[in-house]
């Protein structure tokens, strides 16, 4: 008797550790893990909004109009571009155009509230965003190549965090001297973090980091249980390695409160099945006679070919052999019992696994939509200079390895300024959609793609297609432009809006680059509007015989 009952003991105390040295443990990594990856999605949200606001900042500042504002302060350039509508819609606060002495030329600083009511804070806030704008301005290094020219980060303004990017300011072409710099920004307030956090369906904070902070580096989390029910998680958010922002996030340990109940209900449905059976084990020792225990070895037997728990045992004696049938049947109301909750419990967790399959899948659409938002233009439609920068570098490897051509348009919208400065910027916006759809149409086969590559400028990138095909599609693009009949009283080659394109195609190598086969499209357009505009032109790349 004496041994049977150590081993209940033993198995009871197995099972416990089992469960709270190896399972819960267990349990509580997953949890640890869960937090680490929310606050990574929190970062990677801030990050894309600084990538977003340095996306506009280069648009802006490599344009001709922005240049040739620095020095004559034009007041159309401010009425048509300039306007709070314009940063409202961005969803930037700041702006700052600085010469390059580090004089501003024009700024807006302003608060949009949540009521739609506009408050113009320039006057209140300016003088201390200045010096902050100068000292940034003076760390851009101008001899880098012109898409590396930028200062990106986080400075603070009356204890609130302000996401910007700036870049200096030059020509659409790229080329300089630049004639001053430009700086948008985005105040990081309650409630844009608060509009942020809903984006990605996680509350989270932001904390500026002191200029002395020594806490943990960039790569390391710091997690922490602040209750049985909740933990809070932070990580620091660094722009080009300089720590920024510290991010937390407070998370509900529901995965460990479940693990510690499953714990308790393994343990104490197997104690109580230890104990049954030890029991039931000891009367039948005790107890030895052949007939009854026979009898209800049959019984047993029934019950456990059917499985039917609801079944009991038939021996009614008054003696020991009918006190072990009533054990018996009792251990299998316990077990009917327990397994009724077993199968709720299953259920609950079924239940709950659903509930975490159906968030996982919200997370992928949402992943997914948000990857293509990040890569198409948001005023055209049609993919943007990060897209396309993708792009080409796949298709340089592909066709490096097949030996096919690669391609390229860039196209630009005669006359473009014009048709602005008579039309007004929301008609030139419509004319933007509209010209970029005609792109879209020629970009017919899954491999072509349009981008918008700035300004009025776009790109159709156009993998395995020959020079000749090409000539085709330009030829097809400035056709279906001029079937469009879309009115330009300012246009130098007549009362409709056209086209003017750049050929360029080399099949990929070594020796060449993508920036050499961009250079040569842009060699053929500058051609083709020296030339009287309203045509297309085939350049070879610089370094293609």
């Amino acid at each position: 008797m004496l041994p049977i009952i150590l081993m209940g003991v033993l198995l009871s105390l197995s099972a416990y550790l089992i469960q709270t040295k190896v399972i819960y443990p267990a349990f509580a990594e997953v949890e640890t893990n869960y937090a680490k990856n929310n606050i990574d999605r929190a970062i990677r949200r801030l990050e894309s909004q600084r990538e977003l606001i340095d996306f506009t900042v280069y648009d802006w500042s490599a344009w001709d109009d922005t240049y040739r504002f620095i020095t004559d302060r034009s007041a159309a350039y401010i009425a048509s571009n300039l306007h709070p509508d314009t940063f409202w819609n961005y969803g930037f606060d700041l702006a700052v155009f600085m010469d390059t002495d580090y004089r501003p030329v024009w700024a807006g600083v302003y608060d949009f509230r949540s009521d739609g009511d506009l408050v113009d804070i320039t006057e209140t806030h300016l003088d201390r965003i200045l010096p902050k704008a100068a000292a940034h301005a003076q760390s851009i290094d101008l001899g880098k190549y012109i898409d590396d020219q930028r200062a990106s980060g986080v400075f603070v303004i009356d204890n609130t965090s302000v996401l910007f990017s700036m870049r200096p300011i030059v020509r659409s072409d790229g080329r300089g001297p630049h004639r001053g710099f430009i700086l948008f920004g985005q105040f990081l307030g309650n409630e844009v973090v608060k509009d942020l956090s809903q984006q990605i369906v996680l509350d989270f904070s932001i904390e500026p980091v002191a200029p002395s902070y020594e806490g943990p580096g960039p790569d390391e989390y710091t997690v922490s249980r602040i209750s049985q029910d909740a933990l809070s998680a932070s990580k620091l958010y660094s722009v080009a390695g300089v720590p920024s922002l510290t991010v937390s996030a407070t998370l509900p340990r529901s995965i460990t409160r479940l693990g510690g109940e499953i714990t308790r209900y393994a343990v104490a449905l197997f104690i109580v099945l230890c104990i049954l059976i030890v029991l039931t084990l000891v009367v039948l020792v005790q107890r030895v006679v052949v007939s009854p225990i026979r009898s209800l070895r049959k019984d047993i037997s029934a019950i456990a070919t059917a499985m039917d728990y609801s079944l009991r045992t038939t021996i009614s004696n008054d003696d020991e052999i009918g006190a072990l049938s009533r054990e018996f049947n009792f251990m299998l109301e316990l077990v009917e019992s327990n397994n009724a909750a077993l199968l709720h419990l299953n259920a609950e967790l079924a239940t709950e696994h659903e509930n975490v399959l159906n968030a996982q899948t919200k997370l992928r659409i949402a992943n997914k939509a948000l990857k293509k938002q990040s890569e198409t233009d948001a005023l055209t439609g049609v993919k943007n200079r990060l897209a396309l920068e993708k792009k080409l570098e796949q298709d340089w490897k592909l066709l490096g390895r097949t030996r096919d051509p690669l391609t390229v348009m860039l196209i630009d919208i005669d006359d473009f300024k014009g048709y602005n400065d008579y039309y007004g910027h929301q008609a030139g916006d419509e004319c933007l959609k509209r010209v970029a759809g005609i792109l879209q149409q020629a970009a017919r086969r899954d491999t072509d793609m349009a981008a918008r590559y700035g300004g009025e400028e776009f790109v159709i990138v156009l993998p395995g297609t020959s020079v000749e095909d090409a000539r085709a599609i330009a030829a097809g693009l400035l056709t279906a432009i001029r079937k469009e009949s879309i009115e330009h009283a300012r246009s130098s080659t007549g009362p409709y809006l056209s086209l003017s394109i750049g050929i360029a195609s080399v099949v990929p190598d070594t020796v060449l680059s993508v920036e050499a086969l961009i250079r040569g499209a842009d060699k053929a357009l500058y051609q083709v509007k020296a030339t009287g505009r309203n045509n297309f032109r085939f350049e070879a790349p610089p370094s293609v015989s």
